[in-house]
C-alpha cells in the first residue's frame, strides 16, 4: 500500500505543472508597477477605483472591459434577459424582473455572458511595455475592475446594466475615460490629421486557437470577400490608402504581421476568413469608437490558452507587440503626442488629470439616460 501511494505521488509530480522561471513573474511585476494609473474617485463601496486609466504619449489607445475581478456593492445582472411569450421575433428586453406579464426571462436567445477575459488586463500592461521600448512612446491604456457579471463594458448600456442606476453609472464612466483619451489623441497639437486606433483586447476558447480580429466585418462577408471599408470599424482615410481587401486580409492587414510572428490569425492572408461561425465580428466597443474621422478600433480576440499561462503570455505579448509595431507604421498610423526631445510625464499627466472633472459630465448623462428611459 505504501508503494502505490509513492507510486501516486511520483505520477503527480511528472504531470504537474512547470513552474514559470523566476523571471516571468519578475517581468509581470515589473509592467504592473512601473507606472500608476491616475488616483480616480472610488465608486460602488470598492477599495479601489472601478477604472485604471493609464495616460499615454502616442495615438493608441488598449481598452480592456473584460478583466474585472473587484468586489463592488453593485448589483449582479441575470443570466438572461426578457422575451415575449409565444413569439417568434429575437428581440430582447434587458429588464429585471420583467416588466410585462407576456415577457419571460430566456436565457438562450438572450443569454447574458458573465464570462471573464482572464490575463487581458496583463496582456494590455505588458503591450503598453513592450510599444514603449520600441516606439519610446506609451499608448494610453484603459482597464475596466469590475466583474462583468455585474457590468458589461462592451455592450449597449441596456444590455451591459439591465438600466440599474449605478450599474448605468459605471458603465457611462468608463465609456467617458475611452471617450476623453480618444479626444487627446484626435486634438493633439502634434496629430495634424487626428489619426488614432484603439485596440479592444479580449480571449476565447475556440478550437482554431487563432488570433480572431474583428473589424465590423461578418464571417459571411469575409469568406464572399465581399465588403467594404465604410462599413467596418476602419477610419475613412484609410479608404484612400488601401484596398479594402488589402487591410483586412492582405500585406497590410493586422493579420498578415500576426502571421509573420508565428500565430494564426483570422482574417489574414493565410486565413482570410474563418471556417466556421465560431468568430467574434464585433462588440460595442469598436462600433462606438470605429470609423469616427480618422479613428479606427479593432477588437484583438486572443486565444486564451496563449494568456493563461504566464510564460507563454510573456512571448505572445512581445510578438503581438512587434505585429502591431510593423502594422502601424505600414499603415501610416503612427503619431507621437509629444516632441520626442521635451518629453515631460508630468505635463502629460496634467492633461489627463482633466479625466476627473468627467464625473459632472458623468452624472449628466445618466440623469438625461434615465429621464429618456422613463418616457419609453
Amino acid at each position: 500500500m505504501r508503494l502505490i501511494f509513492l507510486l501516486l505521488l511520483l505520477i503527480k509530480s511528472l504531470i504537474a505543472k512547470p513552474k514559470d522561471p523566476s523571471y516571468i513573474s519578475e517581468y509581470f511585476h515589473l509592467i504592473s508597477t512601473i507606472d500608476k494609473p491616475l488616483s480616480l474617485r472610488k465608486y460602488y463601496n470598492m477599495p479601489q477605483s472601478s477604472i485604471d486609466f493609464y495616460p499615454g504619449t502616442m495615438n493608441i489607445i488598449l481598452s480592456v472591459p473584460h478583466d474585472g475581478d473587484l468586489q463592488s456593492n453593485l448589483p449582479k445582472r441575470p443570466k438572461g434577459g426578457c422575451k415575449k411569450l409565444n413569439s417568434t421575433s429575437k428581440k430582447c428586453y434587458y429588464q429585471n424582473p420583467c416588466l410585462s406579464s407576456d415577457l419571460k426571462i430566456d436565457t438562450k436567445i438572450c443569454r447574458i455572458s458573465h464570462g471573464r477575459d482572464l490575463n487581458t488586463r496583463l496582456l494590455a500592461l505588458a503591450l503598453r511595455y513592450e510599444l514603449n521600448q520600441l516606439f519610446q512612446l506609451k499608448p494610453f491604456v484603459i482597464i475596466n475592475r469590475l466583474e462583468r457579471s455585474k457590468v458589461d463594458m462592451n455592450r449597449f448600456i441596456d444590455e451591459g446594466t439591465f438600466v440599474v442606476k449605478n450599474n448605468m453609472h459605471a458603465w457611462i464612466r468608463y465609456h467617458s475615460y475611452l471617450k476623453h483619451a480618444q479626444e487627446l489623441i484626435m486634438n493633439n497639437e502634434y496629430n495634424i490629421h487626428g489619426k488614432g486606433l484603439l485596440f479592444d483586447l479580449h480571449s476565447q476558447e475556440h478550437k482554431e486557437g487563432w488570433v480572431e480580429l474583428g473589424y465590423m466585418i461578418t464571417s459571411r462577408q469575409l469568406s464572399r470577400k465581399k465588403y467594404d471599408l465604410k462599413s467596418s470599424s476602419l477610419s475613412s482615410y484609410l479608404t484612400k490608402l488601401f484596398h479594402p481587401i488589402e487591410l483586412i486580409s492582405g500585406n497590410k492587414s493586422l493579420g498578415y504581421f500576426i502571421t509573420k510572428y508565428k500565430y494564426s490569425a483570422t482574417p489574414s492572408p493565410t486565413f482570410p476568413a474563418p471556417p466556421d461561425q465560431s468568430y467574434f465580428e464585433w462588440g460595442y466597443t469598436i462600433e462606438e469608437y470605429g470609423r469616427h474621422n480618422n479613428f479606427s478600433a479593432i477588437m484583438i480576440e486572443s486565444p486564451s490558452k496563449e494568456l493563461t499561462n504566464l510564460t507563454k503570455l510573456y512571448i505572445y505579448a512581445k510578438l503581438l507587440a512587434l505585429a502591431i509595431h510593423d502594422y502601424v507604421i505600414e499603415i501610416e498610423l503612427l503619431e507621437p503626442l509629444i516632441k520626442p526631445e521635451v518629453f515631460n510625464q508630468f505635463e502629460i499627466n496634467k492633461k489627463c488629470n482633466s479625466s476627473r472633472q468627467l464625473n459632472i459630465q458623468i452624472n449628466f448623462f445618466l440623469l438625461l439616460f434615465l429621464n429618456i428611459i422613463n418616457l419609453i
